[in-house]
């Protein structure tokens, strides 16, 4: 049995802190000890947290631990936040930081 921390960690092999997993998956109302299944893999709360990592893989720092080193290229990075920029767009478009607008109020706001 898999769970929702496990589905989310294995987003990556980088090493994301249990503490950060916990965050996302608390904004996101999902349990870490439920189990993974295709309906909860499926939903948007789970699709909205895989996002939520992709944007912490996109920021995470290049590091060592254990005699194994965890890098990703500029490349990378943008690939990250284009996918959770994807996400966001798709699932959440009134919350998609990429997408703010400015202007008068009543002007297309």
């Amino acid at each position: 049995m898999k769970t929702v921390t496990e589905s989310l960690q294995g987003i990556n092999a980088y090493p994301i802190p249990k503490r950060t997993l916990d965050t996302i998956m608390t904004r996101r109302d999902l349990s870490g000890v439920l189990e993974a299944t295709k309906e909860v893999i499926e939903s948007d709360a789970f699709t909205l947290a895989r996002a939520d990592v992709l944007i912490w893989l996109s920021r995470a720092p290049n590091v060592s631990q254990g005699g194994q080193s965890y890098s990703f290229s500029e490349d990378d990075r943008k690939q990250f936040r284009l996918e959770a920029g994807a996400i966001y767009a798709d699932l959440e478009p009134d919350g998609d930081l990429t997408r703010i607008k400015y202007g008068y109020r009543g002007d297309r706001l």
